[in-house]
């Protein structure tokens, strides 16, 4: 298995995944977390979350939106508060935000290693004369470095 991207390909899903959104329905967005309907519209009077309405139509929540429903709901069942909930959300939407541009910047398509799957990472020096591989195993993640005149 060798699926290495196309750089230009690389380009167009960053281009996606920063410019393009996709909406749910205050339904699907119930159904999918286990929040209610009338628990959505009480977060978003409240602020903690977003919906796009546009011309009377049902409110749309971006798939951004459905994550932060995830980890809200997931601190409260933790003991946490709304508000303090709320406030861990963000933090972790940085965090998330950091791990999506690492791997948009560094992802090179999935390979196969000593028989593992590999996802490439990219090179690691201005030479170009090593890369380095994510070897995937069934309970753990292993580095690989393999000289670019073995890869």
């Amino acid at each position: 298995m060798n699926n290495t991207l196309d750089p230009s390909f690389r380009e167009q899903l960053r281009f996606v995944t920063k410019n393009v959104h996709w909406y749910l329905g205050i339904g699907d967005v119930a159904e999918a977390t286990g929040v209610s309907q009338s628990q959505l519209r009480y977060w978003e009077q409240k602020g903690y979350i977003e919906s796009k309405k546009e011309n009377n139509q049902n409110r749309k929540y971006t798939y951004g939106t459905l994550i932060k429903v995830f980890i809200i709901k997931n601190y409260m069942e933790q003991g946490f508060t709304l508000g303090a909930a709320v406030k861990k959300a963000a933090a972790h939407k940085e965090t998330t935000e950091l791990i999506k541009r690492f791997v948009l910047d560094r992802f090179e398509g999935v390979e196969t290693i000593d028989g593992l799957p590999a996802i490439n990472l990219g090179y690691l020096d201005k030479a170009k004369s090593e890369r380095l591989f994510a070897l995937i195993k069934e309970d753990h993640t292993d580095f690989k470095i393999i000289p670019t005149s073995e890869a």
